[in-house]
Formats: structure tokens, C-alpha cells, sequence
């Protein structure tokens, strides 16, 4: 069974991210982490198959997110999950180190690359 970590500060987001994946994957996981709190508490267990990152959270820039999950969790596959195609100059510098970048406002993406990541593992 697949686990994803998905960080994710808005419920709404977190939410259509969820269902668009279960409609894939039914038996599919998620650990959920909506703060930097939740996320140390999340990288604390063992390493998920995939991590779903947003570009923010409050508090926690996502260059920074992607910094504490490489660290604590080597090899696991990091996907941007953005609202906005424009980059901050921070998260330009990790993103080419990130498996995918995927936008939120084509969430139909989504499942084709997870699939793509799956298969090239």
C-alpha cells in the first residue's frame, strides 16, 4: 500500500489533492502536515513512498520544506504541488532537484505523473 506525505496548509487544496488520487489509488495512505509543527511530527515515522509539497505553509517557506523532507527522508520522491506558475527565486533554486513540479490548477496532471514517478522507480 502507497503512502503519501502531503503538505499542505489549506484544507480545500489538501482536500481535491486527496480525491483526486483515491480516485487512482483506493487504498491509498496520507499523512497530512499542515504546519511546521505537523511536519516534524510526520518526519519522525518512517519514510513515505512520495511527498506532495506546497510552495508554502505559514511560517515555512517550501524551499525549506523540501530541505527538512530530503534530510530526514533520503530518496524519497519530492513533487511541488503549486497555485501558481510563477516562482519565487527560492523555490527556483530546489525545484530542478524536486522528481516533479505539478500545478495545482491542473490537478488532472496529477495521477500521470505519480504514475510516471512509480514506473521509473
Amino acid at each position: 500500500m502507497m503512502r503519501i506525505l502531503l503538505v499542505e496548509d489549506m484544507d480545500s487544496d489538501a482536500e481535491l489533492i486527496r480525491l483526486e488520487l483515491l480516485g487512482e489509488w483506493p487504498s491509498l495512505q496520507f499523512d497530512w502536515a499542515n504546519s511546521r509543527h505537523t511536519l516534524a511530527l510526520a518526519l519522525k515515522n518512517p519514510p513515505a513512498d512520495l511527498a506532495l509539497i506546497d510552495s508554502r505553509l505559514p511560517g515555512l517557506h517550501g524551499s525549506e520544506t523540501f530541505q527538512l523532507i530530503a534530510g530526514a527522508w533520503p530518496g524519497v520522491p519530492l513533487v511541488f504541488c503549486v497555485g501558481s506558475p510563477d516562482l519565487d527565486p527560492l523555490l527556483q533554486e530546489v525545484v530542478p532537484r524536486a522528481a516533479a513540479l505539478v500545478d495545482k490548477n491542473r490537478l488532472e496532471t496529477l495521477v500521470p505523473t505519480l504514475r510516471r514517478l512509480a514506473t521509473s522507480r
